[in-house]
């Protein structure tokens, strides 16, 4: 009888989570839907790139069309492709830096859906003109495919996309739990990512063309749930939504300038930028294993399950355990918590590329790989240190999408900068194939060094409070009704 109680109420619970599931599990949904199409394409891209340039040097040499993928291994071939994907990084992040303070702008004036819808529909068109041009690789250069960076201008892309998902935990969030709530946030793209590269090796097997439409279906999955979710931010009275903003408001600029008048908001900007190279290491990891140790991209692809795994373990385990223990047991503030999160996982970024560029075998890469993404932490970690500088609903979405412009800027940069490492290191060939690792380690080590600037928060806080006559950046608003339904959810 006990039993069929306790089963009745289960059921009841059940129900009533799927008549009306917490908001957090619509925002984990976008998360895994946004993410499996980014780790399912990243191979399938090279491969099609590959593909195509390979195509065209043999057509050009012997006229035939029947080519291996081991065919592709050599240097002209591989230094072409890091040029076109070097650029193409260059592009995509283009529309990132000169529209991403607008659509920050226009989810904190309308909401963070409608910007997302824009961002998935922008992806769509992308994918499917970066496969045009490279099926039509005997009528077109293959450079064609960086027009594809146009299709960016629609929502900003994946940066933006995924900056909106954190804009939205933040917004049912405090500052003591934020970080946490991030973390659980990123661990559901975590376990996203540890299926997309089985799911790109299985489909590229079979063919070209099948993880593109896998990454389709997962980006139109995302409109049902966008329509479905309750909008996170938080209403705006009558004055606030009646005030006249001038164009320079409208597009997210003046509170970009304000943030960074503040120094801490700065520091954590200028650590951001240095530590997203980590991003563009897995950019460089695949062709250099792929070339190295002689396997195919798809292959090499699976070793980013180790990332996701071991990124699983530190931020749906480790980093909110230490989070509580630091605060509970220890007596430290949220705040200095996260700070210490930043500095060790820049620390580890940096041991990682050591390593990796040590690395004589696959075996020890792997092993590399685990050093390397517990510093993941990093990103998350600053994002909830100046968070809790400007907490305001109504500017959180563009204090990310800063942060998002942030990671775009690093990436216009990073990409082209190791593709051109990478491509001389293939030139000059032998124990110098390691140049890429060891260029990301010093870059690490300047993150840490600048995460060492950040100070606790009472930390000659007068000297950086707004004045009364200045719109202040810092408003503390009530947390949202349902915030604790689904942080319950969360926890």
């Amino acid at each position: 009888m006990h039993l069929s109680s306790r089963l009745c109420r289960l059921a009841a619970k059940a129900r009533a989570f799927a008549l009306r599931p917490p908001t957090f599990a619509y925002i984990f949904l976008l998360i895994v839907f946004l993410e499996l199409e980014e780790s399912v394409q990243r191979a399938p891209t090279i491969r099609l790139l590959e593909n195509a340039i390979c195509l065209q040097h043999y057509h050009r040499q012997a006229g035939h069309d029947g080519i291996e993928e081991r065919m592709c291994k050599i240097p002209p071939i591989q230094s072409r492709l890091a040029h076109i994907r070097g650029f193409l990084s260059l592009f995509d992040a283009l529309p990132v830096v000169f529209f991403a303070s607008f659509f920050g702008s226009l989810a904190d004036r309308i909401g963070r859906r409608f910007p997302f819808a824009l961002a998935a529909c922008g992806i769509v068109c992308q994918m499917a003109w970066i496969y045009m041009a490279c099926s039509l690789w005997y009528r077109v250069p293959v450079e064609t495919v960086w027009i594809s960076s146009l299709f960016r201008l629609i929502g900003g892309g994946p940066n933006l996309a995924i900056a909106l998902c954190l804009t939205m935990a933040s917004d049912l969030s405090t500052d003591e739990n934020r970080s946490k709530s991030f973390y659980r946030v990123f661990t559901a793209s975590l376990v996203t990512d540890m299926i997309g590269p089985t799911i790109a090796y299985a489909t590229l097997r079979h063919s070209l063309w099948l993880p593109y439409l896998v990454c389709s279906i997962s980006l139109l999955c995302t409109f049902p749930v966008l329509i479905r979710m309750p909008e996170t931010l938080a209403k705006r009275s009558d004055r606030e939504d009646g005030e006249a903003q001038g164009p320079l408001e409208r597009t997210g600029l003046t509170a970009y300038f304000k943030f960074l008048r503040d120094w801490r908001i700065l520091v954590g900007v200028v650590t951001v930028f240095l530590a997203q190279f980590r991003q563009n290491t897995i950019e460089v990891l695949l062709p250099y294993a792929s070339v190295r140790f002689n396997l195919e991209l798809g292959e090499t692809a699976t070793m980013l399950s180790v990332v996701s795994a071991v990124n699983i373990f530190v931020f749906l385990i480790l980093l909110p355990w230490a989070t509580t223990f630091l605060q509970q047991k220890v007596g430290l503030s949220a705040h200095l918590v996260n700070i210490y999160t930043a500095r060790t996982s820049s620390a580890m970024l940096a041991v990682g590329a050591a390593m990796l560029a040590a690395a004589p075998n696959v075996a020890l890469v792997v092993f590399a790989l685990v050093i390397y993404a517990t510093g993941f932490g990093v990103r998350l970690s600053i994002l909830a240190v100046v968070t809790a500088f400007v907490s305001s609903t109504t500017e959180t979405a563009r204090l990310y999408t800063l942060v998002a412009t942030t990671d775009a800027i690093a990436h216009m940069i990073a990409s082209p900068l190791l593709q051109y490492i990478w491509g001389r290191a293939l030139q000059i060939g032998g124990q110098w194939l390691i140049l890429p690792f060891i260029v990301l380690m010093g870059i690490f080590i300047l993150a840490f060094l600048t995460s060492c600037l950040l100070r606790e928060q009472g930390v000659n806080q007068s000297e950086t409070t707004c004045n009364d006559d200045e719109e202040p950046l810092l408003a503390q608003d009530g947390a949202a009704l349902e915030a604790e339904h689904s942080l319950a959810f969360v926890t």
